[in-house]
């Protein structure tokens, strides 16, 4: 227990150092907003046990567990709020949530995977009212306060954007995701008809999985059988099908920069392209997407080629930190905030709507330009 208090004085020394000192908005840009309200500090959580699944001890506590603790510190010197938060792993081997179960509970679930058994087992014996359970998976484990955040938001708000003109469909995920039966059944929710859907894999270059969608290769090879026949060689342009206007990709976006190029050197048509980014991974846009200008995406602020706040740097800049930054700002908001119904913050992982105690959180839609990103 004593190198996890070490660990949380180094954690939190260097996020105070780096948090803003001014009560203004953390970022010049729009989409990242503090909410600008009057806290009651008497009725925030003075103790917080912060509980996390650990495989290994003696090593730093994952990122969400940072975001979580630095936005702590920001409040701190805005408002002098610092809670004592006590970190408590929980491994294979380990359940130790004995002790303080009256304090305020947080537990942590932001993985790629299912819940352990022994972790999900462990958490379920703490009170539900006084525990807030923070996720990116849709996992239903029986808390009543809750702040799930799940890709399936960006999914939704993504094809939710989508206008009646892109009416014909071509949906390609990855091995990553494997998640192109959701997506196809919810765009024909929206009355889009899905002429076909593939798996991207990476053994296969994009040129070719888009020249047998498109019939290119068809196209082809007509032309030169008809070379054959005459005996002399056939100048004649390739041809694509005529009946798909839009794609959808839901890969990473290393992929999608390579799928999309592949897609314009393969067929002149203007397709509307549909990018939906894996979670698999924590490449967030750059500036200039070149390679993706004319695209529609859908993510999270932290991720999205905007100015980001000052103590957000390369290692940090990950969905997981953003998770723990905003669920701290959730408990704020929930137990310390006078007027704080029906109002919208404006967080690191997109806009979180609150009223009368609920959380919704809507991702960003924007579309890629040669100048940058327009919000949709």
């Amino acid at each position: 227990m004593k190198n996890i208090f070490l660990i949380l004085i180094i954690l939190l020394v260097s996020a105070c150092s780096s948090i803003p000192k001014s009560s203004g908005s953390e970022s010049s840009n729009t989409l990242i907003q503090k909410p600008q309200f009057n806290y009651k500090i008497k009725s925030l959580p003075q103790e917080i046990n912060v509980f996390f699944y650990q495989k290994n001890e003696n090593v730093l506590p994952p990122l969400e567990i940072q975001g979580f603790i630095a936005n702590s510190y920001f409040y701190n010197s805005k408002i002098a709020y610092l809670p004592i938060i006590h970190l408590s792993p929980i491994t294979d081997t380990r359940c130790e949530i004995e002790a303080n179960t009256a304090n305020f509970n947080v537990v942590f679930h932001v993985s790629n995977k299912p819940m352990d058994r022994p972790y999900k087992e462990c958490i379920q014996q703490l009170p539900k009212p006084k525990t807030f359970f923070v996720s990116n998976n849709l996992d239903e484990i029986g808390f009543e306060n809750t702040f799930i955040v799940s890709r399936e938001e960006e999914k939704y708000e993504l094809i939710h954007n989508i206008s009646v003109n892109s009416s014909r469909f071509v949906v390609i995920d990855s091995k990553n995701n494997m998640d192109k039966n959701s997506i196809v059944n919810l765009l024909e929710d929206y009355k889009k008809e899905i002429v076909t859907s593939k798996t991207y894999e990476n053994e296969v270059t994009g040129q070719s999985m888009f020249s047998e969608i498109l019939l290119v290769d068809r196209s082809n090879e007509r032309i030169r059988k008809l070379s054959r026949r005459l005996s002399e060689k056939v100048s004649a342009d390739s041809r694509s099908r005529e009946d798909i206007d839009s794609f959808f990709f839901s890969v990473d976006l290393r992929d999608a920069r390579n799928l999309k190029p592949a897609l314009d050197y393969i067929s002149q048509k203007d397709f509307d392209i549909f990018i939906l980014n894996s979670w698999n991974t924590n490449d967030w846009y750059q500036p200039l997407e070149k390679d993706l200008t004319g695209s529609i995406n859908s993510d999270m602020p932290i991720m999205m080629p905007i100015q980001m706040p000052k103590f957000i740097d390369d290692e940090n800049r990950t969905r997981e930190f953003a998770i723990g930054y905003d669920a701290f700002e959730i408990i704020l908001l929930r137990y310390g905030s006078i007027n704080s119904r029906n109002f919208i913050y404006k967080g690191l992982t997109g806009k979180i709507k609150f009223d009368r105690g609920n959380n919704e959180r809507s991702p960003y839609v924007f579309k890629i330009t040669n100048e940058g990103i327009r919000v949709l």
